[in-house]
């Protein structure tokens, strides 16, 4: 994956990164196999599947709107990741969604139909906005309502379920998974009609942005790793303790 971030910037414009600055190159280094199967989930206009094509992986793309995807030599298949996939059990070596969970109504039967798919020792790397942050905490404590999930991000992209840490954490226990990284794509935040703020990285505000520290309080989008492992889960599903 030496060169992912060239093939980043020379992604074509008609299928380039429509999401935060940065979270592509953030996800796509922590893959950290050279080559084998890659599950890109919820591949949209197919930059990512595109990059990882030209980077020597054989990759398989799914969508709930395949039509809008725009890479003639690769093909992507219709799929509700609220559902299960069709595939079969450990099949890749890799799953990569991004900006993918925070639209799921269900996101933890994706993220164990994710570990089903995936060989002992796959990863599941995905992307969501940052709900652990200053900044959402501060706008929480303002008035009940998280960057990125307010009334324009539902309305306009259909953003539905926040995900925090703790909770990929207890899903893990349901399930043959372990939480293995969390990294953050830069500090900032959205405007207020609660979209990305696409600055180019450059200016006196990015550059004083950039000198702050990077972590789970300044972080605008949470780009997580996550492991199969051979373990039983340690929790059952619904389990009420007597």
């Amino acid at each position: 994956m030496n060169n992912i971030n060239d093939l980043i910037r020379q992604c074509p414009d008609d299928i380039a990164p429509q999401t935060a600055p940065g979270v592509w190159d953030v996800a796509l280094n922590m893959i950290d196999i050279n080559k084998g199967n890659l599950l890109v989930a919820g591949a949209g206009r197919g930059g990512l599947s595109w990059i990882l094509n030209q980077a020597g992986y054989n990759v398989t793309s799914l969508d709930l709107h395949p039509e809008h995807f725009n890479v003639p030599e690769l093909q992507c298949e219709q799929s509700d990741l609220n559902e299960s996939l069709a595939f079969n059990h450990e099949l890749f070596d890799a799953v990569i969604a991004i900006e993918v969970f925070e639209h799921l109504e269900n996101p933890w039967h994706f993220l164990r139909e994710a570990m089903r798919v995936l060989k002992p020792g796959g990863d599941l790397i995905f992307s969501t906005p940052n709900v652990e942050s200053l900044v959402s905490r501060i706008s929480y404590f303002r008035n009940g309502l998280l960057p990125y999930f307010k009334e324009e991000s539902f309305v306009g992209c259909y953003h539905v379920t926040p995900i925090f840490s703790w909770a990929v954490q207890r899903c893990c226990q349901t399930t043959n998974a372990k939480l293995i990284d969390i990294q953050y794509s830069r500090i900032d935040w959205p405007r207020s009609d609660d979209v990305p703020r696409y600055d180019g990285n450059q200016g006196l505000r990015r550059w004083l942005l950039d000198k702050l520290p990077l972590n789970r309080l300044s972080g605008e989008i949470a780009c997580y790793k996550l492991r199969k492992t051979i373990k039983e889960p340690e929790i059952s599903i619904g389990t009420h303790l007597a």
